[in-house]
Formats: structure tokens, C-alpha cells, sequence
């Protein structure tokens, strides 16, 4: 049975009880774009084809191809789940847009590394440059992160506290033997 995409995606839409206008905010494309889709039987491509498919949730196969018709089957279902929006601890929005897509992919699919981050922390991660001029592996220089934090927050507890001159006699001793 052949179906065309505009038959396609109103069945789709209407399954999500869905206005054309709202297929589009959620498929991340601009309304107009979304309506010649739907109305003129234009096929999408590239990253409006995935991006439309995510929002239905099925598979970029099934969306365009028009020998696959309506209701999609069990393997034309997609399991992607839109990625939720990452905050701090205190509930603040994180913006990992500065960060390489394998720091991105990892806190996706890692969202509690993010506890205790602050955006200033991202940017400093942003900053990492391994061989080849990105980080082979983001779990590693997370994790080298957050070290190096939580022994600056040790330096600052003992500096407010009866061992200041005890550790700034490490810390001179240790530079001078650099």
C-alpha cells in the first residue's frame, strides 16, 4: 500500500493529538517549513527528515519510505527520547553548547557527572584539548575535573583554618622543588 508523507504525518500528528503548528515546535523546524511537508508533499531531508521522525517517534526509513504504511510496525517505532534539559544541583539550566559533541554525548547520557557543575565548569571542561585537539576520552578528563576541584576546595578548608601556615609551607616547599 503506498501512503505519501502528507498522509503520513497527519496520521502521525493526529495520533499525538497534535496542531501542525506544534508538530513543528516539537520536530525543531520552522512552522512554514513543517506545512509544505504536510500540505505540498515535499519529502524532508537530512536533519529535518531525523528531526521530524524523533518528534513522531519512528525511524527515518519508515517517515520517507512510501511502501510502508499506516500504523508503523513495531520495528519502524524509534526508541529515541528527546534529551531532557541538564541543570545544576540548585536547578539552574547548563549550557553545553561550548563543549566538544563527545563531552555533550557524555552528559547526555551521563546527567548526574553534572552534580555540582556550574557553567563555569563547562566552560573550563570546554577549554580541554587532547591529542589531535580534542579529548579522546571525556569520562577521563571529567573525572580529572572534579579531582582537581575537590583538592581546591580541601586547600580553601585548611586556609580558613588552624593549618593555613602548615599547608602554605607544603605549598612553597613543593614549588621551590619544581
Amino acid at each position: 500500500m503506498v501512503i505519501s508523507i502528507t498522509e503520513k504525518l497527519r496520521h502521525l500528528r493526529a495520533e499525538k493529538g497534535w496542531n501542525r503548528s506544534e508538530a513543528a515546535r516539537q520536530s525543531e523546524i520552522p512552522i512554514s517549513t513543517y506545512q509544505a511537508y504536510e500540505k505540498l508533499n515535499r519529502k524532508p531531508k537530512g536533519e529535518a527528515a531525523i528531526r521530524i521522525a524523533r518528534a513522531f517517534g519512528v525511524t527515518v526509513d519508515y517517515l520517507l519510505d512510501d511502501s510502508k504504511g499506516y500504523p508503523p510496525g513495531p520495528l519502524d517505532r524509534a526508541a529515541y527520547t528527546k534529551p531532557r534539559k541538564l541543570t545544576t544541583q540548585s536547578g539552574e539550566p547548563i549550557d553545553l553548547s561550548p563543549l566538544t559533541e563527545d563531552f555533550r554525548r557524555y552528559f547526555q547520557s551521563n546527567p548526574d557527572k553534572l552534580r555540582g557543575f556550574s557553567q563555569k565548569d563547562i566552560e573550563e571542561l570546554s577549554t580541554i584539548r587532547g591529542y589531535g585537539g580534542s579529548p579522546a576520552d571525556p569520562e577521563y578528563w571529567i573525572n580529572r575535573h572534579v579531582e582537581e576541584n575537590d583538592a581546591l576546595d580541601k586547600c580553601r578548608r585548611i586556609l580558613v583554618g588552624p593549618n593555613r601556615a602548615l599547608l602554605l609551607s607544603i605549598l612553597n616547599s613543593i614549588e621551590k622543588s619544581q
